[in-house]
């Protein structure tokens, strides 16, 4: 049983089509029967939407075996009245789905990614945050990576907010533990040890998923380019049981019985 992220795994960051072996990875797991789940920390579209997107590249992912933040976060952010930083297209989705935007009695402060934060941004969310207790992180990224370069993720911006207001933040996406169980359900299963994830993010996705007791592989076609800029920070129980260079190396292995 596999989970599998999206950006940098199936989907490359710059020009946002299909990484070497990825479609074919998809297209293995339907033909031989192997249960999966595509979990993505999409906050740019409305989960439909995105899913569309992806089955447009040629990905043949069925609407159960997909989630993303979206798909829970009624669960998470009972509030109506938030405050809401991303990408443009983020506060828009939460419109969509009955939030309302407010920033100067905030209900809630929720924070997804974006390339061009400033220090004005950042500014923004911590009078937001001292004006509410419910801080929500849409997930937890260590290292957000777009147009070639490394930006700050969401659990970076929001672990600096948290010591910028001494109060803590619920995270809706990956690697909390609500999204993955909520995956798991998906596949069925019952045990996180029968589960191996695929993702190109160390810290945000596998190290919280191998506290879980999920088999870990990391792919170097996304946010890390070189297994030893992670490695030698890591714990011996948080490494990852396999490092592929993509996609195409990770089927290999499947077919192999490498993994």
């Amino acid at each position: 049983m596999f989970f599998i992220d999206v950006q940098g795994t199936l989907i490359d960051d710059i020009d946002k089509k299909p990484i070497a072996g990825a479609i074919e990875f998809i297209d293995y797991l339907n033909e031989n029967s192997i249960p999966y789940v595509v979990i993505t920390n999409n906050t740019k579209k409305l989960s439909s939407d995105f899913l569309a997107f992806l089955n447009d590249l040629g990905f043949n992912i069925d609407s159960k075996n997909y989630i993303d933040p979206f798909v829970i976060l009624k669960d998470i952010a009972k509030k109506r009245k938030v405050a809401a930083f991303g990408q443009d297209s983020f506060p828009k989705v939460l419109t969509q789905m009955g939030y309302e935007l407010e920033y100067e009695n905030p209900e809630t402060l929720m924070v997804s990614i974006k390339k061009e934060y400033t220090n004005e941004d950042y500014s923004k969310m911590i009078e937001c945050a001292l004006k509410t207790d419910d801080l929500i992180g849409m997930h937890e990224t260590s290292i957000y990576s777009k147009d070639g370069s490394r930006y700050p993720g969401v659990g970076a911006i929001m672990s600096m907010i948290k010591f910028a207001v001494n109060k803590d933040y619920k995270v809706v996406g990956k690697p909390s533990f609500n999204f993955y169980n909520e995956a798991k359900k998906l596949l069925g299963c019952e045990n996180f040890s029968d589960i191996t994830i695929i993702s190109d993010d160390m810290m945000g996705d596998l190290v919280g998923a191998k506290k879980l007791g999920m088999r870990a592989i990391l792919v170097l076609s996304g946010k890390i380019k070189d297994e030893n800029e992670v490695l030698p920070t890591l714990k011996q129980e948080e490494k990852p049981e396999n490092i592929c260079k993509d996609m195409s190396e990770v089927l290999m292995c499947l077919r192999g019985r490498k993994l």
